[in-house]
């Protein structure tokens, strides 16, 4: 039971830093995010959990 709710948990953290660096790369300038190779905003990729 322990090792689910670890798993779970980790899914969840993992989910959380995707967001975090979705919602970060859309707040760069447009100029950056073209010289990076990014298109004019990043789509937020739904995000599978393993539950």
């Amino acid at each position: 039971m322990f090792k689910s709710l670890s798993r779970i948990r980790a899914a969840f953290a993992r989910a959380s830093q995707r967001r975090r660096t979705v919602r970060e790369l859309n707040e760069l300038p447009p100029e950056i995010r073209k010289d990076i190779g990014l298109p004019d905003s990043v789509q937020d990729i739904e995000i599978r959990l393993p539950f």
